[in-house]
């Protein structure tokens, strides 16, 4: 966690104020502005995804092309785990990392402000960060500057990756917000080295303005068709970080696993749908009729 801490605030003691004033500084504006736009990034962000048609891939890539909104977001949610208010995601990575002998290259897809980049490469990987978002990259590159820190960014816009160069590729709160899931998923095996580890989460929501971005919207067949790519589920980190191994995806053995998972698939389905639905209990009968009861 010190590690974390470094990374987000310095030598600084107050880490709220290193994020603020690095978030002011950057944008030529006062600390209060940034705690302004920390606090309602959200809505700055509905506003931003509103201000033209997000129907189509292209649409939705003027929105990363264009957003300033979610660097608020990411700065003050670094804020948060430094804090203990949130889930410190690169360092529990770090750990699994360690416990299964993982190092060499490693690639941070949808990096975002680069806080998880460049933890990573205080641990020792050679880390590349790549993102579609201009300026959240721009952002990343220049705190990475500011700090020291020595990493290879990538505009996926503008630059391919090398296949088979990477020993880990992290994509954290990224892959239910890309328009192409499986040719992404295609992707991130191909740069993958053989037995090399893929670490993610899908971050479904509930259809609404405040989760307009987050395009896919079913972990379970998600994680299906990640497996199906060429991997196999080995490890959950915190009950939501799935880290996957690159496996070859022609061998008869991960046929067999993609047949089961197909047959599988519906049943854990209907097994979520089963653990969201409030059914009616005995209890929740009686509320409602004296709920009833209570309004004639």
């Amino acid at each position: 966690m010190n590690i974390l801490r470094e990374c987000v605030c310095g030598s600084a003691s107050d880490p709220r104020h290193s994020v603020l004033s690095e978030l002011a500084e950057y944008h030529n504006e006062t600390i209060e502005e940034s705690y302004r736009k920390c606090i309602d990034w959200e809505a700055l962000s509905i506003a931003e995804w509103k201000a033209a048609d997000r129907s189509t891939p292209e649409g939705v890539q003027a929105f990363y092309d264009t957003t300033t909104s979610w660097r608020y977001d990411l700065a003050w949610y670094a804020y948060l785990q430094v804090t203990g208010h949130a889930f410190p995601q690169s360092i529990a990575v770090v750990r699994f990392l360690r416990s299964r002998g993982a190092k060499g290259k490693l690639l941070d897809f949808g990096s975002g402000t680069g806080l998880n980049g460049q933890v990573f490469a205080r641990f020792g990987f050679d880390v590349t960060i790549a993102d579609v978002s201009k300026p959240l990259l721009d952002y990343a590159i220049w705190r990475n500057a500011r700090y020291g820190v020595d990493v290879r960014p990538v505009n996926l816009n503008e630059e391919d990756l090398p296949a088979a160069t990477y020993d880990v590729v992290t994509a954290f709160d990224t892959l239910t917000c890309v328009s192409d899931f499986d040719a992404t998923a295609k992707l991130l095996h191909g740069v993958l080295k053989p037995g090399g580890w893929l670490i993610a989460n899908f971050d479904t929501r509930a259809a609404e303005d405040a989760s307009a971005w987050h395009i896919q919207d079913n972990e379970l067949d998600l994680d299906r068709r990640i497996r199906r790519t060429g991997f196999v589920k080995q490890h959950v980190i915190g009950g939501f970080i799935d880290c996957y191994q690159s496996v070859d995806p022609n061998t008869a053995a991960h046929g067999l696993r993609t047949l089961c998972d197909r047959t599988t698939l519906p049943l854990e389905q209907a097994g979520l749908l089963a653990r969201r639905v409030r059914w009616p209990t005995p209890h929740r009968m009686a509320k409602a009729f004296k709920l009833l009861s209570a309004q004639r």
